[in-house]
């Protein structure tokens, strides 16, 4: 599977890029909304895991355009912070799921990536 991730966190963006290509799976991370939706412009991208908190443009902005750029591309939710009117939002606007810091791995790969699988079929 080819994955993006979106987060400012650098530790974020190393500590997920870690996993999913311990799993196999081809991972592009940047921590930059714009230049995420770039990427997200000219490859496809099987999911996009994004953070909600960003500082160029929110989450939410990029969750829009993503969606606008690719409305089959599956966004995970990335939060540090459970504010729930920003999550149900996020979800409003097509988010799959939402993953809290720190994260759960186990949750991620027997419940997110099966379920982003089984939508590719």
């Amino acid at each position: 599977m080819k994955i993006l991730v979106i987060d400012d966190d650098l530790e974020i963006l190393e500590l997920l890029n870690s996993f999913f290509e311990s799993l196999g799976h081809t991972v592009k991370t940047v921590s930059d909304s714009i230049e995420g939706l770039k990427l997200i412009s000219k490859e496809i991208f099987d999911v996009l895991f994004l953070d909600i908190k960003l500082p160029e443009k929110d989450g939410i902005e990029v969750l829009k355009e993503a969606k606008n750029i690719d409305p089959q591309l599956p966004v995970v939710i990335i939060t540090g912070y459970k504010e729930a009117e920003k999550v149900i939002e996020a979800f409003r606007h097509g988010a799959i799921d939402c993953l809290l810091k720190p994260f759960n791995f186990e949750y991620i790969k027997n419940n997110v990536l099966p379920q982003i699988i089984e939508r590719k079929k």
